[in-house]
């Protein structure tokens, strides 16, 4: 049911944009993930790896942002294994400047790995959400940018809940 609602979200969003929406810029991005409420208690901070396509109309503040993203955190207190949590979300932008508000809904997947005296692994796949603001420095070519993001899993997972400090490029 998720999974159809989310294609039927991105699906009326492609539709209602307007035929001059293109591709403007592709964005690579990486950094730390801080674990936040409960899962900090289970989890170290870690990494994250974004890549995303950014949409917009020139002179218009208002944009979207696609993008897939891979969090990584490894357990604490002793217990060996790691949880990964991949994610695929469409976002939308408003610029204020330099400064910039995102925020979107999106599918994520968390993998949950026990290595040791006790091995398995779990996984569970849900819809989300993320909210936070970025920083981002127009250059001719290449434009870097600073963003922090709130993501939560919704549903079974919602103690899943991270804030990745993302640096990147738009290109």
């Amino acid at each position: 049911m998720t999974r159809r609602l989310l294609a039927v979200l991105a699906a009326g969003l492609l539709a209602a944009a307007p035929v001059s929406l293109h591709a403007q810029s592709i964005s690579v991005a990486g950094g730390l993930s801080l674990p936040v409420g409960r899962f900090s208690d289970l989890e170290e901070s870690g990494y994250n790896g974004t890549i995303g396509l950014n949409f917009g109309a020139p002179l218009i503040p208002i944009g979207a942002r696609v993008e897939g993203s891979i969090n990584g955190f490894n357990h604490k207190n002793n217990v060996g294994g790691d949880t990964r949590v991949l994610s695929a979300t469409v976002n939308a932008t408003f610029g204020l400047g330099m400064p910039y508000l995102i925020g979107g809904l999106g599918y994520y997947n968390a993998r949950e790995k026990l290595t040791g005296v006790v091995t398995g692994e779990t996984t569970s796949s849900g819809a989300g959400f993320n909210i936070g603001a970025g920083l981002s420095f127009p250059l001719p070519t290449l434009s870097p940018f600073v963003e922090v993001r709130y993501h939560q899993m919704l549903g079974d997972n919602d103690f899943v809940k991270f804030v990745p400090i993302t640096f990147g490029i738009k290109f």
